[in-house]
Formats: C-alpha cells, structure tokens, sequence
C-alpha cells in the first residue's frame, strides 16, 4: 500500500481522489495548500505526490522547486496535475523535476498506472 499525498484547493477534488486511490488500495493524505502539503510532506513520509499547479499560496511549479530542495522530500516522486493543456508548464514542471504532468480529470486507470509506476 503506497500513501499519496494530494494538494488541491478544491475540496471536491481531493475529495475524489482520496476515493479513487482507496478504491485501489492505497491510502491518501491530503492538502488544501502548498505550505500544507510541505508540513505533511515531511511528516506523513508519502511515496508520491500528486499536486495542482494552481494553489491559493503558491502555484504547483514553486512547490516543486522547494520539494526538490529539500533533503527530506527531494527523493519522493511528484506529478503535476492541471486542468490547463499548456505545453509550456508541462515543459517547465517536468525540467524542475516532476515525473508526469497529467490534465484534470485523471482517470481511475491512469491514476493506478502513474501509482505503480512511481512507488
């Protein structure tokens, strides 16, 4: 069983994802913001992280520069989900570091693939 932390500002969202993930097996923490998700990051030890570009404190390029700079989280898988199709940001995500850049809304099946793939 992996744990997966998602960061969403969206309640439904992460609301959707928790159970999809559960539905698979595996378990979900969950949050709201980047400064959110950099504290459990550290404390809840996820096997990937799964992050929105759009975050009301910071948006998801920034998270994962700092997730990357860290010595406690610079070794856990990230992707960046977005419900935009900008070839750019996924460009720029995936040369700070970021495994995938999936777009919303990410299939059940997709979701168990990129699961396996990273953890």
């Amino acid at each position: 069983m992996a744990r997966i932390l998602f960061v969403d500002d969206d309640p439904f969202t992460l609301e959707m994802l928790n159970k999809s993930v559960q539905i698979i097996g595996h378990e979900a923490i969950l949050a709201y913001s980047g400064e959110q998700a950099l504290n459990l990051s550290k404390t809840q030890s996820p096997d990937l992280i799964l992050t929105d570009m759009c975050l009301p404190d910071m948006d998801g390029l920034e998270l994962l520069k700092i997730l990357k700079q860290t010595q406690a989280t610079r070794e856990i898988a990230v992707v960046v989900l977005s419900a935009s199709p900008e070839l750019d940001a996924a460009a720029l995500t995936q040369s700070a570091g970021a495994k995938e850049y999936l777009l919303k809304p990410v299939r059940l099946q997709t979701l168990q693939e990129v699961i396996e793939r990273y953890t």
